[in-house]
């Protein structure tokens, strides 16, 4: 009897740039917008939200919506509630592969929604994420980097995380040419 050996590993499809999903157009500005603030319930993803959004709100003025998403699973189409009257999100997540990975994941879902959406992550699992948006069609997703960990931080490491999310902001999530006229 033959064995049949099964590879559980999905297989990036090889993609032209001309079929590459492109990312939500992004801000002019979070002037007058609604953020969203989705996390994934880990250990203090809430917190590290909450103090990105404290931080954010010293350069911009905006209203904030929050939610939760799933930590290791794609959301459902209709799981997110109301991310729809959202302008842009950030997701956080701890500090783990899983969390990352599917936060990409959960991330290039919104962005296909027209959502530009920012994913906060740690160094480690940088390859895991890039991986991941490949796979989803989407590798030219950018995302924050903050350090590790973020799980077993008290206030002031997560606030200078926070601080560092915040910087990566204007890059990732605010359009070039809106950008450029703030400066």
């Amino acid at each position: 009897m033959p064995i049949t050996v099964l590879d559980p590993v999905q297989q990036s499809l090889p993609l032209d740039e001309a079929d590459a999903l492109a990312p939500a157009p992004r801000l002019d500005t979070l002037n007058g917008k609604v953020l969203g603030l989705w996390n994934n319930d880990k250990t203090n993803a809430r917190m590290l939200l909450e103090m990105i959004g404290e931080e954010l709100a010293k350069h911009y003025s905006f209203t904030i919506i929050r939610g939760l998403y799933d930590s290791g699973n794609l959301m459902p189409a209709d799981g997110w509630g109301e991310v729809d009257k959202c302008d842009a999100v950030i997701l956080a997540n701890g500090d783990c592969g899983a969390c990352s990975t599917s936060g990409i994941v959960n991330a290039i879902e919104l962005e296909k929604r027209g959502i530009p959406t920012m994913l906060v992550a740690t160094p480690p699992f940088t390859e895991a994420v890039r991986t991941s948006a490949s796979l989803r069609g989407m590798p030219s997703i950018s995302w924050a980097i903050v350090d590790h960990p973020v799980a077993s931080l008290k206030e002031d490491g997560l606030r200078e995380r926070a601080i560092e999310a915040v910087r990566q902001f204007p890059e990732l999530m605010v359009a070039p040419v809106a950008r450029k006229s703030a400066a």
